[in-house]
């Protein structure tokens, strides 16, 4: 039978472990967000008569970290579960097309990257370095990484929905 203070400290270095993967979770949430508003104020620096068209509203933020979620869950199924299908980011394009007459490529392109392709590979490649440091697909599922994600989208898919924000005309 087991010792129970043994327990107690394994039960503790995983919770220990799973408040740092979920730490480094948020940490890279952020930092996503944080990029887009470098990009956004560089651009602004470089031409500052694109301040208000380059200026991020709370709307904006909240689609773009929306679509960015979306490519994060599907990152995680091609990767572990042997999912090919991008069934979270066809679902904001969906939403974008039948809300805004806009694909979820498009509006990559239009507020985040003009090169979409390097902004998903670039993307991608991060979140295999944030899973690869938690330790693989198991430890991502048993600490609740995965979970989170999903919990993250489905709030920020659910106030995109009711978002009153519409692409601007350029």
């Amino acid at each position: 039978m087991p010792d129970n203070k043994a327990m107690q400290t394994n039960l503790c270095k995983t919770l220990v472990t799973y408040k740092k993967a979920l730490s480094l979770f948020l940490l890279t949430s952020s930092l996503i967000v944080t990029n887009v508003y470098a990009q956004t104020a560089s651009q602004v620096k470089d031409n500052p008569s694109n301040a208000s068209k380059n200026t991020l509203s709370a709307e904006q933020i909240l689609h773009t970290s929306l679509v960015l979620t979306a490519l994060q869950l599907d990152f995680y199924n091609e990767r572990c579960r042997g999912i090919s299908v991008a069934k979270n980011f066809n679902k904001v394009n969906r939403l974008y097309i039948t809300k805004y007459s806009l694909t979820a490529n498009n509006y990559i392109k239009l507020y985040i990257n003009p090169d979409v392709r390097k902004e998903k590979a670039q993307h991608e490649t991060a979140f295999k370095k944030n899973l690869n440091a938690i330790g693989g697909c198991s430890n991502a599922k048993k600490q609740g990484w995965i979970k989170a994600l999903n919990e993250q989208f489905n709030k920020k898919y659910d106030q995109a929905e009711l978002s009153a924000w519409f692409p601007e005309e350029n």
